[in-house]
């Protein structure tokens, strides 16, 4: 059988190189789970339901049944790579102390969704809701450790630990808010209520008594840390995320906040400081966070800095190189790298940076689009008729030949493509286009 073609007969076809890149063939097809379909990314609750009934329909068998969230033990919901590593850290956590960013989350509008609808389907607009905020957090390897009702507390750091867990925090919350808007928009049309969702975040020391196989946890909280997220969610203006200074002090560079002033926390002796999260900066190291406030002088590495300028010199003549920068994490790659492609020589290069972070796992395409983001000089704040517009713009501009690659990049940078022939390839064919539309796409560039 063919998996891209069953797909596409059951209006699924979206999901054909996600199916394709994860080598699930007719036989795999028959055994996947509720939990396969989430790993495999698919977010939304309707699709999952659909192609469970139809798996059921090839195996004979009735569709498995969605579990309800709020009554579902952590195992059920946390992804399978995110579960492993959890168990593995059951053993060496009880008892430790973690700094840790507690997130939490709650629907503004649930009571008007429960007065006003049948239960049942109140039920299921609400386990939609949680299942996008959870699926946000586990993008970044965050782990809901609470589901309350009609809302989520989840931390960041612990039991996975993670330095920039501040930062992954700030990155979820955002994610939760964009994933929100068109479920949101359409419970609003369906049942004229106003939902959104509130955030609140705050960075501090907790220490984790027990993992349960379940993934059930049990935390103690050193001082106001788990209370302070919940108040700032309290503080929260329906769709926005209020963040404690602590967490802003420790995401500084990576995000863009609005100061909300000192505000009275009970229990405290003193009013915090509080900001909302308005966005991500081009940030994505530690590095280039620094960069943005300054950097001390750059010392030394002259035997280093010739061996890159001797291969500048290399690819001048047209003899392209490639170099490698290898050493102990600290050391200063990093720096050497950012010092040499801003050093005066370089000013007349074109330079496309692209990074490899942690939280972008999930995509393999990841450094491939923050390359095209920096090429096409496209911003967080860009809405996508901005972004197309530089995209075409470009690409036009540069060589009119390059016209039948706009498929290829404006798919990966997840913009509307026109192009009937191009929704009609299957994914080996969507894969070979794209390299080869990339490599193009840098050839032309470099001539």
């Amino acid at each position: 059988m063919d998996v891209c073609a069953w797909l596409k007969g059951h209006d699924l076809g979206q999901y054909a190189e996600v199916f394709a890149s994860n080598n699930i063939d007719a036989e795999v097809l028959c055994t996947l789970t509720v939990d396969d379909l989430r790993e495999l990314g698919i977010a939304s609750l309707g699709h999952r339901k659909k192609l469970l009934a139809a798996i059921a329909g090839l195996r004979g068998l009735a569709p498995q049944q969605e579990p309800t969230v709020s009554a579902a033990p952590p195992i059920v919901y946390t992804p399978r790579h995110l579960a492993e590593r959890i168990l593995d850290a059951q053993t060496l956590l009880p008892g430790e102390r973690k700094h840790v960013t507690v997130l939490f989350a709650d629907i503004k509008g649930s009571l008007e969704i429960l007065e006003g609808t049948d239960p049942e389907e109140a039920s299921g607009i609400l386990d939609g809701a949680i299942r996008v905020m959870m699926d946000a957090v586990h993008r970044y390897e965050g782990t809901v450790n609470k589901v309350l009702g009609d809302g989520i507390m989840a931390l960041f750091g612990a039991p996975i630990a993670h330095e920039d867990h501040a930062a992954r925090a700030c990155y979820a919350a955002l994610a939760i808010q964009r994933a929100m808007q068109p479920q949101a928009g359409e419970v609003c049309a369906t049942h004229g209520v106003e939902v959104s969702v509130r955030i609140g975040v705050h960075s501090g020391e907790v220490v984790v008594r027990a993992i349960g196989n379940d993934l059930s946890m049990d935390y103690d909280a050193i001082g106001p840390t788990v209370h302070l997220a919940s108040r700032m969610e309290q503080l929260a203006s329906p769709g926005t995320v209020r963040l404690t200074a602590a967490t802003a002090n420790l995401a500084e560079g990576f995000v863009d906040l609005r100061a909300q002033g000192r505000v009275p926390v009970k229990g405290l002796s003193q009013p915090i400081d509080t900001f909302d999260l308005i966005g991500v900066t081009a940030a994505r190291t530690r590095l280039q966070a620094s960069a943005g406030r300054g950097m001390t002088p750059f010392v030394g590495r002259r035997d280093e800095l010739a061996a890159l300028n001797r291969a500048q010199q290399l690819a001048a003549a047209g003899r392209g190189r490639m170099v490698a920068i290898v050493g102990d994490p600290g050391v200063g790659k990093s720096r050497l790298f950012y010092q040499f492609t801003r050093s005066e020589r370089m000013r007349q290069w074109l330079v496309l940076e692209s990074i490899s972070v942690s939280s972008g796992r999930a995509s393999s395409w990841a450094p491939v689009i923050d390359l095209l983001k920096t090429y096409f000089d496209i911003a967080p704040g860009d809405d996508r008729r901005l972004r197309a517009e530089k995209v075409l713009d470009k690409i036009l501009l540069l060589d009119d030949a390059l016209r039948p690659i706009l498929p290829t990049v404006l798919t990966l940078l997840d913009l509307p493509v026109g192009d009937a022939a191009w929704q009609t390839l299957d994914p080996p064919q969507r894969r070979q286009r794209t390299l080869d539309g990339l490599k193009a796409l840098l050839v032309r560039e470099s001539q």
